[in-house]
């Protein structure tokens, strides 16, 4: 990974964690509270395993990724991850055993989140097309369009192969379409939207390594490269 993309996952990961902690943080109770949560007393430790387990892996992650870079820009990033994961282990020790995390972070950790500068409307329209042109999957529009709110009931089987769909997911990420927070569970995203070809569920273990393996076999005509072009183009 190029420095100046470390840079900018230290810089995400310490806004939500150390700058604009207590903004992010509201907004995750604010949420529960409008969804019933309002008879309840606030326990802020009782979010904290739902709030953390977003990034922790991620920075676990991001400094095995950078060990072998020793220069001392990658030195100073390493050292300001690693303060990150202090404060999530301390804040995490906190918790009581008996506490468990709210039920409805399963479902909103699967959501696809567009950049919200984009025109939500028409990028569904028009990623939906380039999908179904390429063959890629056979989803009628209501159903893919429901897998962008909170409502979907159907996969989208995916007729494209394991590493297209990583990739394809992974490229929305870089390319800004979707919000860089959907780093954090994209593996997870696949696996609760999609189906393989054969309609069986993908495994997010087995995904986490396919990009990794395989993204040097991924030929420079590939589809799922001209519809990343598209979308970059118009959005």
């Amino acid at each position: 990974m190029e420095l100046k993309e470390v840079k900018a996952l230290v810089e995400y990961f310490e806004d939500r964690i150390i700058k604009n902690f207590e903004t992010h943080f509201s907004y995750l109770v604010l949420e529960d509270f409008y969804e019933g949560g309002y008879d309840d007393r606030i326990e802020d430790e009782f979010y904290y395993d739902e709030y953390y387990s977003k990034y922790e892996s991620n920075i676990i992650n991001l400094l095995l990724e950078i060990e072998d870079n020793m220069s001392s820009e990658y030195i100073n990033l390493k050292l300001r991850l690693i303060k990150l994961k202090r404060i999530i282990d301390t804040r995490l020790s906190k918790i009581e055993s008996n506490i468990n995390p709210p039920i409805r972070s399963k479902k909103r950790n699967v959501q696809f989140i567009l950049n919200p500068k984009i025109e939500k409307e028409l990028f569904i329209k028009t990623l939906h097309i380039l999908l179904l042109d390429f063959k890629l999957i056979s989803s009628n529009f209501d159903n893919f369009k429901s897998h962008f709110d909170n409502n979907w009931h159907d996969k989208i089987q995916w007729y494209g192969t394991e590493l297209q769909i990583t990739n394809f997911i992974t490229l929305l990420i870089e390319k800004g379409l979707l919000d860089i927070e959907t780093q954090n569970f994209k593996n997870k995203l696949i696996t609760a939207h999609f189906t393989n070809k054969k309609g069986n569920n993908y495994k997010e273990k087995q995904l986490s390594s396919v990009l990794a393996d395989k993204k040097a076999l991924v030929p420079n005509d590939d589809v799922i490269l001209k519809i990343i072009q598209e979308l970059s183009t118009n959005f």
